[in-house]
């Protein structure tokens, strides 16, 4: 009960400092583990740039704190981890339009994410967001440059204090998740590629 009060004091006072906490997005891998019966016999890439992936985002915490994560660079192994569910290879590409790398990998499609985030939390004492929001607009381009498919899909992950108290990026975590599984599913039930 101790450590309970001491939590509560910390979280107390951080929140009135009013800082930004990082936490991080990155869902749980294994689940985003798809059984697929056969995959589809075509070699991908994808891009995101530098700049995105260096990108910090900063959206509301409770208490009247933020908190901050890196988008691109923490759910970039989730995007990966889904493509490479579906296609016998997956290449991150240096650029979008790199010729010689696209040609020598043999690549079919080019995908593209753009990744939309935010959180709030009810919480007047305790930091952590208790929801958080994800949006993934995704397209793929063929070889010449035409874009085949293109989805955004969206999902909102939720937690409270006896849920988040061992892991402050649950919520995040949770809608991180629910959105790479739903961009999986449309890429596998498009019948484009």
């Amino acid at each position: 009960m101790k450590y309970f009060y001491r939590l509560l004091a910390m979280l107390l006072l951080s929140s009135l400092v009013g800082c930004g906490h990082s936490i991080n997005i990155t869902p749980p891998m294994n689940t985003l583990d798809k059984e697929v019966e056969e995959k589809i016999d075509k070699n991908v890439g994808y891009y995101i740039s530098n700049e995105d992936l260096n990108k910090e985002v900063t959206t509301p915490g409770g208490g009247g704190d933020k908190v901050k994560y890196f988008p691109y660079k923490e759910t970039e192994p989730a995007f990966n981890k889904i493509l490479s569910n579906i296609f016998i290879k997956v290449v991150k590409l240096q650029a979008a339009d790199d010729v010689q790398e696209i040609a020598a990998n043999d690549i079919s499609y080019i995908f593209t994410p753009v990744f939309s985030t935010d959180s709030s939390s009810e919480s007047m004492f305790t930091w952590p967001p208790t929801k958080f929001s994800m949006k993934i607009a995704c397209k793929a381009i063929d070889k010449s440059g035409e874009v085949i498919w293109e989805k955004t899909v969206e999902s909102e992950g939720s937690a409270e204090f006896d849920q988040f108290k061992h892991d402050f990026s649950l919520a995040a975590r949770k809608a991180t998740q629910k959105a790479f599984n739903k961009l999986q599913d449309e890429i596998l039930t498009s019948g484009k590629f």
